[in-house]
């Protein structure tokens, strides 16, 4: 057998292997997609990003992203609604709010505007008074509406909650931002606000 013909049948087997693979060999590894499953997500590498991914992960209604902007040891406070349940006589609706309970609020409140086209979500955030930011810790302060829209019979009526949101976070692993502690205060007092929305979906 020539050198020729042995060139050529060599040439060929190597093409078909090639062929064969599902994957290129000799190409690039993939970019690895984010950590949260399906949504907006950003690298938290800034208390601006991680608090851009709680809005995000909020309006989408994506509860892998939602968790990953908190802190283990999250907290959250209302300290005006919670006066308010103890003088209804729900001392607890806002008592130990931590990471579970927040993840499990907002869990029910994503299925049930989710499973159904007559109820919708529209969460907006606006800057309230400068940010203090520091090497590790921060402190955001946020405006806030939250249009709560529900349909039935052709008509849609719209619920508004407003107020303000005070973001305490600090750098942890990974040197990922996160939310340790959130402070809820209605616009305006005795009005609806978002701590109130959160509570009637607590379990």
């Amino acid at each position: 057998m020539s050198g020729l013909v042995k060139y050529l049948l060599l040439s060929g087997a190597m093409s078909v292997l090639m062929l064969a693979c599902a994957k290129n060999p000799f190409s690039t590894r993939d970019t690895q997609p984010p950590l949260g499953s399906g949504g907006t997500w950003e690298t938290p590498h800034s208390p601006e990003v991680a608090v851009r991914n709680l809005l995000f992960a909020y309006n989408e209604m994506v509860i892998s992203n939602y968790q990953l902007c908190f802190s283990e040891a999250f907290v959250f406070s209302a300290p005006e609604d919670s006066i308010d349940a103890v003088n209804n006589g729900r001392p607890d609706l806002f008592a130990d709010w931590d990471k579970m309970t927040e993840i499990g609020t907002a869990t029910n409140i994503f299925s049930t505007f989710s499973s159904t086209d007559s109820l919708s979500l529209l969460l907006t955030l606006s800057f309230s008074s400068p940010d203090l930011v520091e090497d590790s810790i921060a402190i955001l302060y946020r405006n806030y509406t939250l249009r709560i829209l529900s349909g039935h019979g052709g008509e849609v009526d719209t619920l508004i909650a407003g107020g303000q949101a005070t973001f305490h976070l600090a750098q942890e692993q990974l040197n990922w931002w996160t939310i340790g502690w959130w402070e809820d205060k209605p616009i305006q007092a005795g009005l609806y606000d978002w701590a109130d929305f959160k509570a009637g979906y607590r379990r």
